[in-house]
């Protein structure tokens, strides 16, 4: 396992203490399509493709994100920018660690799944909407 891969690792593992386990979306919203991924309910939208999709599912089982604990995550793209939106406890937006955290996370989704594309982290709420916006870090 390279450096880079453990490091992923651990930082997946400190989001995974921070994600409110997975909720049961059901108001008038549409999330998209639902897919799951060890325990990670994965949502697309219509911009997304369903290879997309699978590319990052995979990752998060890789990068052991998708631990068999409960969570839910949403994969959007607005023009080019690939939208990694995961819902957290409230208040994890404002500390400027997991801000740190939140951008590197999106600079290596970035890289191994998506070929460099731009990927912005979402720190969401319990209804997917917006708290924080992280754009990816450089590496």
């Amino acid at each position: 396992m390279s450096r880079n891969q453990f490091k992923m690792k651990k930082i997946f593992k400190i989001f995974s203490v921070l994600l409110i386990s997975s909720v049961v979306l059901t108001s008038c919203e549409d999330y998209g399509t639902e897919k799951n991924f060890n325990g990670v309910q994965l949502f697309y939208t219509f911009e997304i493709t369903e290879s997309e999709a699978n590319s990052l599912g995979r990752y998060l089982i890789e990068s052991e994100f998708a631990d068999g604990g409960e969570k839910t995550v949403q994969l959007n793209k607005s023009g080019n920018t690939y939208e990694f939106r995961m819902i957290v406890k409230k208040g994890i937006e404002q500390d400027p660690e997991y801000v740190e955290l939140g951008k590197y996370m999106a600079a290596e989704i970035s890289t191994e799944v998506f070929n460099g594309a731009q990927v912005d982290v979402h720190f969401c709420d319990e209804y997917l909407e917006t708290l924080r916006v992280m754009p990816m870090a450089s590496h």
